[in-house]
């Protein structure tokens, strides 16, 4: 993405002119309100590295967020104007016009809340306030029915026996997108961290998610550290509060051998609760978008979101987003997810479930121009008859790429660890999502766009993308070896008397022959290096040569590394120790 195209889209939004008394009545309005700077400071000042607003903003944020940003941003451009808090004295003195405030970002540099007419006027008169503009009331995306039991219809796809894991029942959908050779090599997702926004999750109580390296979450509905249902809350949980939080979770990093395993159940997560699904009302964006702000601060590498905001019911079908609306420019989430992206974040969302039809049918955020719009494919790798197409309004193709969204494995939420078969662009977007994170686990130095480029110029329809299938169906073992040769993410060590046996796993496109792969070692105390072919012991039935390599050092042979060359220039170096 184009570093100066945020500063236009961001622009776009406050130069938005939708008519703030739409309604025929007197309520209140949902607005964002947009300050004129931070304690002074402007959008146009540039922060400098010897200020004190330039060590505020840096405070912001962790320093993992600070190194993924510099794998895109020059260094002088990786601590913005964004990352300063809002102004808290601007924040007193909305709130003691008496007006809630609902939400605050510091992208935008405003907050949100809704107002009467009469407190506009009042606001449009205060030096600091430089917009005032309404937002479109929203309404999530409708899911297919998953009431009906579609595994009599699934294809037959036996377990391999050179796979690592049983993946039980949903070995299909992560077949489907060749996960199990990745997971052969031992790349798990170990290194990344991916954050998922959705409706909350029951992570802790799940067989398939307790263990699960969960870092950081956050109800931003109710202000709270839990995204579990909850009693005796502002906004009262459902009963089914959480459940589509917790299968999305699930189909990309759930782990249970024998019954369900998603792509990257290795890497470590933050978890953002922002769709409220007793009722449908304008905060759920702007939830998403506080949301996006917290974990790009704490360094996530990968977003995940099922939520598509589109249409909207009774009274408000009026003011519903349209077509038009999906240029990547007017939807805050779509706004949110590009800003995400320019600071480096992987960001996928779904296309929604609206049916193939024209106009095009897709939802926010997915319209977003740097954000992996996914739709969804049936066990065959035909497209889902519910999953929405594009283009976007601007003529952008969309979806970026598909994945399995029908009969899709996934934990059920409630007590008795059940699971169940369930559909949508919901499912195929965190599947989706889990591939990145392999990528990145497998490739860290990548940027985002990088990502992407690896997701469509390998999935199945890449030499012809089209607004259906996108650039096709993913294929993660492709995508992982786009940009180069990958090592596992970890090395087996069996040590018996003097002599240790070391374990790697590797590949790469093309390799010539078994004898390409070699380890360096030496004692301590050696200033030199010796080297040793490694013997291909395990191979991969996807790729020649491909697989788990060994060799035997004695145990004072302490410093090693391994290192691959085809003789052609193409080299890799991994793990030392």
């Amino acid at each position: 993405m184009n570093p100066k195209k945020i500063v236009f889209i961001v622009s776009v939004l406050l130069l938005f002119t939708a008519n703030i008394f739409a309604q025929t009545d007197t309520s209140a309005v949902k607005c964002w309100i947009v300050f004129s700077d931070k304690n002074g400071i402007t959008q146009s000042d540039n922060l400098s590295s010897n200020e004190p607003a330039y060590e505020l903003a840096k405070q912001q944020i962790t320093e993992r967020a600070l190194q993924r940003r510099l794998k895109t941003l020059p260094k002088d451009e990786a601590v913005q104007f964004g990352d300063l808090p809002v102004d808290a004295k601007y924040i007193d003195k909305v709130s003691g016009m008496g007006i809630k405030i609902i939400a605050k970002s510091r992208w935008l540099n405003g907050v949100s809340a809704y107002v009467y007419p009469e407190q506009i006027e009042m606001l449009k008169k205060l030096d600091f306030v430089s917009r005032i503009f309404a937002v479109k009331k929203l309404y999530k995306q409708r899911f297919p029915d998953s009431s009906q039991d579609y595994s009599r219809f699934l294809p037959v796809i036996t377990a391999d026996s050179l796979n690592r894991y049983d993946y039980g029942k949903s070995l299909t959908q992560m077949t489907l997108v060749n996960v199990p050779p990745v997971h052969n090599l031992g790349i798990t997702g170990r290194g990344v961290l991916v954050a998922s926004l959705d409706d909350g999750f029951e992570w802790k109580t799940h067989e398939a998610l307790k263990n699960l390296k969960i870092i950081g979450e956050y109800d931003f509905i109710n202000e709270d550290n839990n995204t579990a249902r909850e009693e005796n809350q502002r906004y009262k949980d459902e009963n089914n509060q959480g459940g589509h939080g917790t299968a999305t979770l699930s189909s990309m990093a759930g782990f249970m051998e024998g019954k369900l395993i998603g792509p990257a159940f290795n890497a470590e997560f933050l978890l953002a609760k922002t769709e409220y699904t007793a009722t449908e009302t304008p905060m759920e964006e702007d939830f998403w978008l506080e949301a996006a702000e917290w974990v790009e601060s704490q360094g996530a590498d990968v977003i995940t979101s099922s939520l598509v905001y589109k249409t909207f019911d009774n009274p408000y079908v009026i003011n519903s987003y349209v077509y038009n609306d999906f240029d990547g420019k007017t939807c805050i989430t779509s706004i949110a997810g590009d800003m995400a992206a320019h600071l480096g974040v992987v960001v996928c969302n779904a296309t929604g479930n609206y049916n193939q039809t024209d106009p095009p049918s897709l939802g926010s955020a997915s319209d977003g121009d740097s954000v992996i719009g996914v739709g969804a494919v049936n066990t065959n790798g035909k497209i889902a008859s519910f999953s929405s197409n594009g283009p976007t309004s601007d003529g952008r193709i969309k979806p970026d790429v598909v994945a399995p969204g029908v009969s899709v494995y996934v934990a059920r939420m409630g007590s008795g660890n059940k699971y169940e078969y369930s559909n949508g662009t919901s499912f195929a977007t965190p599947i989706t999502a889990g591939v990145c994170a392999l990528i990145l686990s497998a490739h860290p130095e990548l940027t985002a766009m990088q990502v992407r480029d690896a997701l469509r110029n390998t999935a199945n329809n890449s030499q012809t993308p089209n607004n259906i299938y996108g650039y096709g169906l993913i294929n993660a073992l492709k995508a992982v070896l786009y940009f180069g040769p990958v090592w596992s993410n970890d090395v087996k060590v069996d040590v018996n008397g003097g002599e240790m046996k070391i374990a790697v796993s590797f590949a790469a496109n093309d390799i010539p022959n078994a004898n390409c792969v070699k380890l360096f070692y030496k004692t301590k105390s050696a200033k030199k290096y010796k080297e040793k072919v490694m013997t291909l012991s395990k191979e991969l039935n996807d790729l020649k040569y491909a697989g788990e390599y060994t060799v035997t050092l004695k145990t004072d042979e302490t410093d090693y590394y391994f290192s691959y060359s085809d003789g052609n220039g193409v080299s890799s170096t991994g793990f030392k120790k």
